[in-house]
């Protein structure tokens, strides 16, 4: 990991860094940021039966990936590694009237393979209401795709109870969209439930992304997501919180020759695509309990195609006080043969031992259900400690 990266995560720890710095004297003007600070060690692993070492791709196995969005990958060889996931972020708003705003959300990596290891704008966009008490609200610019419960909240890693979401559900290829959405909030009649329905769409391309090409291609591999069209519904009651998603976009996954003429890999092209979930949580006294489900279907006859993507988690948390211990399970399958499968249990305690900052500890125990004659990423134990916090 570099030593700017170092130097700068060593600045967030500070303990004058507690709360939204003002950039102006009108207090229009403000940053806030995040850190997550992550080591993990794979303890052991296996695949296609036997224990004895194996190369996948580019990476000395055992080994386990934990990210997939920027192919963040832990090896055995390399003992306990914090250049995979440590990061640190910041979000600048710019409020120019009471209604109006532009936000942009900067991140720089200890591991980027999509954008080198520079800080990247993840977000940049502008947020408009008719009025300030407005149920409307209406965005446009560059924003993730809202297609898990923590989407928004991904890389910050204090905002949920593990180390990380489960990889198993949390990672594809495109992640933004360069596009507008809007959203109603209301309360449902005399209730105590509020809930908050959006629409959105737009478009990614996402060159030489280190989802296809490091994981599955090696040779660069691009992927282009067009025509999005989705919506959200969420609803809670202080108690409970469910959310659903529907979305649908055309696909396209290529490789170019030195002449830059398109190769199309696996008849992928402007592919319609469909991505659906649900999501229920509870917050109840000292009791948490996190569930989501999802469903990617990209299914063509006339193309033989029939990829679809089940994926799943489900968790049980108790707080003690400053001690949030948790048990989760997750799993993902694809229903075509060859299939790629994965289970995994993790075991999880969060200690916030002070204000806006988390320490974490996990320990995940992966089987790969995947039927390739070949070994994929495999079997792995792997324990992860990892500091947390907003500023």
């Amino acid at each position: 990991m570099k030593k700017s990266f170092l130097a700068l995560a060593l600045i967030c720890l500070l303990p004058t860094m507690a709360s939204a710095i003002d950039l102006s004297e009108d207090g229009t003007f403000k940053l806030t940021g995040f850190y997550n600070l992550t080591g993990a060690k794979v303890l052991s692993g296996s695949a296609l039966s036997s224990s004895e070492p194996w190369v996948y791709q580019q990476w000395n196995c055992p080994c386990t990936i934990q990210g997939w969005e920027y192919a963040s990958v832990y090896q055995k060889n390399k003992g306990f590694q914090v250049n995979q996931e440590s990061l640190i972020g910041v979000q600048i708003k710019k409020d120019f009237t009471p209604t109006l705003s532009a936000t942009a959300q900067l991140i720089s990596r200890a591991n980027n393979p999509n954008d080198g290891s520079r800080p990247t704008i993840d977000w940049a966009y502008a947020t408009w209401t008719p009025s300030e008490s407005s149920a409307w609200t209406f965005q446009a610019g560059k924003m993730r795709i809202p297609l898990y419960y923590y989407s928004d909240y991904l890389y910050i890693g204090y905002a949920y109870p593990w180390v990380r979401p489960a990889p198993d559900v949390y990672g594809w290829p495109i992640y933004a969209y360069n596009g507008a959405n809007v959203s109603y909030r209301t309360q449902l009649g005399s209730s105590d439930w509020a809930a908050t329905v959006q629409a959105y769409t737009g478009s990614y391309t996402q060159r030489n992304d280190a989802y296809d090409t490091k994981i599955y291609w090696t040779d660069p591999t691009h992927e282009s997501w067009k025509n999005i069209v989705g919506a959200t519904f969420a609803a809670n009651n202080g108690v409970f919180d469910v959310r659903a998603m529907l979305m649908t976009y055309k696909d396209s996954l290529w490789q170019e020759d030195a002449a830059g003429t398109r190769n199309y890999l696996l008849q992928v092209q402007d592919q319609r695509t469909r991505i659906m979930g649900v999501s229920v949580n509870m917050d109840y006294k000292n009791w948490l309990v996190k569930a989501e489900l999802d469903q990617y279907r990209q299914v063509d006859a006339a193309k033989a195609l029939n990829n679809v993507y089940k994926y799943a988690l489900f968790g049980v948390g108790y707080q003690y006080g400053a001690w949030t211990p948790m048990y989760t399970y997750s799993q993902y399958t694809t229903v075509n043969e060859p299939t790629e499968g994965r289970k995994t249990q993790y075991l999880s305690l969060r200690w916030d031992f002070r204000k806006n900052t988390a320490l974490k500890l996990q320990y995940d125990v992966t089987k790969d259900k995947s039927h390739y004659s070949y070994p994929f990423f495999g079997d792995s134990k792997l324990l992860s400690i990892s500091l947390q916090g907003i500023f």
